[in-house]
């Protein structure tokens, strides 16, 4: 951290939230066992971005006037959305049940829950989840760029297994399910169950499960959705590494050369920081780290069935679209 950044860090004490407030070990809730107990529902929305505002450089910490108005922006973006989108209709005119706002015209912020706080770390506002570069941004190496690997023989169009993952209901869109485990525009709930050996994650964007085994030994070999995950406990941090990536699961571009590190530390009765690492040296100029606040759910809510194939016309709908324009193209060919 610069100079400058510490400075901030120190004022806002005064001015914000305390945030992130480490717990003595012994206030920590615990298993039978010892460990720390991570279990229940937890969610990591929010307006943090994963890569920063170029216009901030370096700056890690927001300042109360920055926060203020980032969170104002969105709250009044929010209201304009929600707005009656035709008055004359409101006052009568034609009304219609679904006028009262947007959420009849698409996939718009009815759907979403993309929290409306910048997250507070160690007492700091953050501009960016990624903390490392100072830059806020991911290091590709030059030429690297995020893209996504098709089967063999297989185009974007061929059939099924050309969609994307998200598309196909095979893992959840935006890295959610992890790892690393990211906030996207809804859905943004994990449930954490463990034991003596395992440690479950069900991210509820898809009911991507994974299990995590401790004090194991990694099998690469095995190239499954979300990785190989072995843990191990440190002090009172779960440390996670994860390889063997499916060939198709591309993590922000990354080889199947990726490792993720992920450390989860229970902070607060209601929080856990998650930081995470990935390597890469064939994609990445250095290993970047990110740093990420769940923040604990009701203990009586639940994380309710996320359906993703119902009611899916869109899949078939683009491969129909896709050999329409074949059948076109065959018969201007024939002309």
């Amino acid at each position: 951290m610069t100079l400058r950044a510490a400075a901030i860090s120190l004022s806002l004490l005064a001015t914000l939230p305390a945030g992130l407030s480490h717990a003595q070990s012994d206030d920590l809730p615990r298993l039978a066992n010892g460990q720390p107990d991570l279990q229940g529902v937890w969610s990591n929305k929010t307006l943090t971005p994963l890569t920063r505002d170029r216009d901030l450089g370096e700056t890690l910490v927001l300042s109360p006037e920055q926060v203020h108005a980032m969170e104002q922006n969105h709250a009044s973006f929010i209201d304009a959305e929600f707005a009656p989108s035709d008055p004359n209709r409101e006052a009568g005119a034609g009304a219609q049940a679904g006028d009262d706002g947007d959420t009849d015209d698409g996939y718009n912020e009815f759907w979403k829950e993309v929290g409306d706080r910048i997250q507070v770390i160690n007492g700091e506002p953050r501009s960016s989840i990624i903390v490392d570069p100072p830059n806020g941004q991911i290091p590709f190496a030059e030429g690297a760029r995020l893209r996504r690997e098709l089967p063999p023989g297989v185009s974007a169009n061929d059939g099924p297994e050309g969609r994307p993952l998200a598309e196909r209901c095979l893992l959840s869109f935006g890295n959610h399910s992890g790892p690393p485990m990211l906030p996207v525009m809804y859905n943004n709930n994990y449930q954490i169950v463990q034991n003596d050996d395992y440690v479950m994650i069900m991210a509820e964007m898809n009911h991507d499960a994974r299990i995590i085994r401790l004090n194991d030994e990694l099998r690469p070999e095995m190239n499954k959705w979300m990785g190989d995950s072995v843990g191990h406990w440190d002090g009172d941090t779960l440390v996670v590494t994860t390889t063997g990536f499916h060939p198709q699961q591309r993590v922000f571009g990354a080889s199947q050369n990726l490792t993720v590190t992920e450390r989860f530390e229970r902070v607060s009765e209601t929080e856990i920081l998650y930081t995470f690492t990935l390597d890469d040296p064939s994609v990445y100029r250095q290993p970047w780290t990110g740093e990420l606040m769940f923040n604990a759910r009701p203990s009586d809510e639940k994380i309710f069935e996320y359906a993703c194939h119902e009611g899916n016309y869109a899949l078939p709908g683009v491969l129909a679209g896709a050999r329409r324009a074949e059948a076109e193209a065959a018969m201007s060919a024939n002309d």
